[in-house]
């Protein structure tokens, strides 16, 4: 009889819980997050950035405190850390913390310190980080999220709320926090439950015969030091169906784009649920690499299907059919939706997102896609380490014919 790693993670989670109500499970999409925070040397964590400019003198920091308080309250996970309890992966829910949350930074270079204070921050700290630097030019406002905690989606909730807390009253702690909490533990239990209905006979029999014959990947396969990441950018005109539902045309062209690069490893895979929207905590990730053979649309078009299936199930599924892939990822995608969530406008003046380069690459390649009505900004991030510049031109170029060809026929 199969017994699925998440009823089994979840009887290990009941021997340390004992009731407490700060204490919460791991859902399969955190689980690898945190163990993927293992293998870093310095144990560091992987942050979503988000940073906006605002004109100089703009921003008041007392009010940005207020705001950033009211958010965590309303979202508990964002309190969060990853820990440990009698060995068992656990998340920590902390109180709100006594010294300030936000953090006020004066540097000849604000990009350059802003990245360096996200990428530094200790990670005891919490799992929300609330940067503000300023200078004769400009208000530079940099927001971090553990991405164990948040997705680009949930980036774009919290950030809405946030400016809407900062235009609003202060709001002083209240009864409103344990129904948060009760909230996001109702939610998490919800989507584990899905993950263990999702790991049963047929969910296994699909992922084994999916990556059977998979290679162990291109990139990275190896233990590395992540170093800061390069970027190559496409920009691309949306048409037709993509331009209300992008993911599908972004998803096929990335599988397009790696069916370009010989020796990817051919596995593809999505977790995730949409249940949980609008509770930060719970969210959709998607990790995909290229199936090389006939029939590859039909192929991942399968593979959301057993959505809920957790990622460790899916290498477990590798390693008992003796398959040479073991989970290492050559390409990671993400999207950010802007069309609903426009930058913010405070005392009038609209905000403008920024990318600031520098940061460290997680993943060998990652792709964001960023999008704006009609218009989707590629960024593709690579570690030049191990990742040639050139195979991330070929992987944005591979991109941008795929979608500019067939936009009309995304479904």
């Amino acid at each position: 009889m199969h017994r699925s790693i998440t009823r089994t993670y979840l009887k290990h989670y009941a021997n340390v819980h004992n009731g407490v109500d700060e204490l919460m499970p791991l859902t399969g999409a955190q689980r690898r997050f945190h163990h993927a925070r293992s293998t870093d040397p310095h144990g560091r964590a992987q942050i979503l950035p988000v940073f906006l400019e605002f004109p100089p003198g703009l921003l008041s920091a007392h009010r940005l405190e207020q705001a950033a308080r009211s958010v965590l309250l309303r979202h508990p996970a964002l309190r969060g850390a990853a820990d440990t309890a009698g060995g068992v992966p656990v998340l920590r829910i902390d109180p709100l913390p006594d010294s300030s949350i936000v953090r006020e930074i004066t540097a000849p270079d604000t990009e350059r310190a802003l990245w360096a204070a996200l990428d530094h921050w200790p990670t005891g700290l919490g799992s929300f980080r609330v940067l503000l630097a300023r200078d004769e030019r400009r208000d530079l406002l940099a927001i971090g999220f553990d991405h164990l905690i948040c997705d680009g989606e949930s980036t774009g909730l919290v950030l809405d709320e946030l400016m809407s807390a900062y235009h609003g009253p202060a709001h002083e702690p209240d009864s409103g926090s344990a129904t948060a909490l009760r909230r996001y533990r109702e939610a998490v239990e919800q989507q584990l439950a899905r993950e263990h209905e999702a790991s049963g006979p047929e969910a296994l029999e699909h992922w084994t015969a999916r990556v059977r014959d998979a290679g162990p990947g291109l990139w990275g396969t190896g233990m590395y030091e992540p170093g800061p990441s390069a970027s190559v950018w496409q920009h691309v005109t949306l048409s037709g169906p993509a331009v209300l539902r992008p993911f599908p045309a972004v998803l096929a062209g990335c599988h397009e784009a790696l069916a370009r690069t010989a020796g990817a490893a051919p596995v593809a895979y999505t977790w995730g649920g949409q249940d949980g929207a609008g509770v930060v905590g719970c969210f959709i990730n998607t990790v995909l690499a290229h199936p090389q053979h006939d029939g590859i649309h039909e192929s991942w078009l399968e593979d959301l299907e057993f959505i809920d299936t957790p990622f460790d199930e899916v290498v477990r599924a590798a390693r008992a059919c003796q398959a040479p892939w073991t989970g290492h990822l050559d390409l990671v995608l993400t999207l950010i939706d802007r069309t609903r969530r426009p930058a913010p406008v405070l005392e009038g003046e609209p905000g403008r997102f920024l990318y600031v380069s520098g940061h460290r690459a997680h993943e060998p390649v990652v792709v964001s896609a960023l999008h704006d009505g009609e218009e989707l900004s590629l960024r593709i991030d690579h570690d030049p380490a191990i990742v040639p510049g050139a195979a991330a031109t070929t992987l944005a170029d591979a991109l941008r014919e795929f979608l500019a060809d067939n936009g009309q026929d995304a479904r």
